[in-house]
């Protein structure tokens, strides 16, 4: 048997969610007031979480005792529980989502997280609907800004992957809160709650911009000739931290000044702490290169290739395609610029034969020439996979 005073019935407790949320913070708030919950699954990471608050049970078909009964969403076991109070939680927009809300007798309350979710559900079922918003515990801790880290790397050997994890590792066993954004191709190869892989990009700037005085590039390679990485960071005063090659060194790194070295081996000890604590401030700058000492000073007679203006049409929409060259799907009216070669295809020769844009201005050098339509049809990119 399974009594409580406060019991709350999440039958699938799935990895992310609204509703999971809601459990956790009601756990996290009130579970000095006698709290259990029952579920009849649950992701192992947020029933962890649960379960160092709140007593959790698998449901089995075992009598529940309480005084308040709360249901979210389900109601199935209701005649298994003997309650003073039976509770149904209303989360959702049952009107515009279209959900069928569930008849179940023995709900003598109704309790809606928002004034609209009442609204909709009073005006679809007639009940009287109570407005319980969803709690949230919000500490002192929680609203300090996590390290944040920068790579963009392969995750191969020799550009420090092992390091990676070893360093994760040390940041963990430090108690710091952090986030690590890596660019690269090589997705999944390391896997930790607090890695979030990045699609490369031609521009990383902003983000190490989004990083300065919170945290640090990282490269940790074996060797390195002159990382384009490491310049990057160093010129718009980003701390690095970094393995103790010859070339950082040469680039004029100090440690503590604007970077850390950390050992081949990543056994930091007792400098972890200052890594977390005590993030480098520092002034940008760029060193000379001196490539106009060795090129000749001819004056360039290139004029860049015309790239054309044009309008996105309803066609992206309407048949829900990502562009290929801007990587998602483009609104109706909006205006990028696109090569002449790829106009033809944007224009109807295309695996669909339908026009996907309208040419809106021509570029200075020359008016814009259709290309002709070429014997063999490009093809538009696939297909969005629709959301269910």
């Amino acid at each position: 048997m399974i009594e409580h005073a406060n019991i709350f019935y999440m039958p699938y407790i799935n990895v992310i969610g609204g509703t999971e949320q809601f459990v956790y913070e009601i756990a996290k708030k009130y579970h000095k007031y006698d709290i259990a919950i029952i579920y009849r699954s649950a992701d192992k990471d947020q029933l962890r979480r649960l379960k160092r608050l709140v007593p959790c049970y698998h449901w089995e078909n075992q009598k529940v005792v309480c005084t308040n009964f709360f249901c979210n969403y389900a109601t199935d076991i209701c005649k298994n529980v003997e309650a003073k109070h039976y509770i149904q939680i209303i989360h959702a927009m049952y009107i515009t989502n279209r959900v069928k809300p569930i008849k179940e007798p023995l709900i003598q309350r109704y309790l809606a997280v928002s004034d609209i979710a009442k609204k909709e559900y009073e005006e679809l079922t007639g009940n009287k609907v109570e407005v319980f918003r969803n709690p949230l515990t919000f500490t002192e801790e929680d609203k300090k800004k996590p390290l944040l880290l920068i790579s963009a790397t392969r995750l191969t050997p020799e550009k420090g992957k092992k390091r990676i994890e070893q360093l994760a590792n040390e940041l963990d066993r430090a108690g710091a809160k952090w986030t690590w954004l890596i660019f690269t191709n090589d997705t999944n190869v390391i896997r930790h709650k607090n890695i979030a892989y990045m699609q490369p990009r031609l521009d990383i700037r902003p983000y190490l911009q989004l990083a300065k005085g919170q945290g640090y590039g990282v490269q940790l390679s074996d060797c390195e000739g002159d990382c384009y990485f490491t310049r990057e960071c160093e010129a718009i005063g980003l701390p690095l931290l970094v393995t103790p090659i010859p070339s950082f060194k040469e680039q004029g790194l100090e440690e503590g000044k604007n970077c850390y070295y950390i050992p081949f081996d990543v056994n930091v000890g007792d400098k972890i702490e200052k890594i977390i604590n005590d993030i480098p401030e520092y002034e940008g700058y760029i060193r000379e290169d001196h490539w106009e000492d060795i090129l000749e000073k001819k004056e360039s007679t290139y004029k860049e290739d015309n790239m054309i203006l044009v309008e996105a049409l309803n066609t992206y929409e309407e048949l829900k395609v990502s562009d290929g060259e801007l990587g998602y799907t483009p609104k109706e009216g909006q205006r990028f610029e696109i090569s002449k070669e790829r106009l033809a295809v944007l224009l109807g020769e295309n695996s669909f034969n339908k026009q996907f844009v309208k040419v809106v201005e021509e570029t200075k050098e020359e008016k814009a020439v259709l290309p002709k339509k070429k014997e063999t049809k490009a093809v538009l990119p696939k297909k969005t996979t629709k959301k269910k």
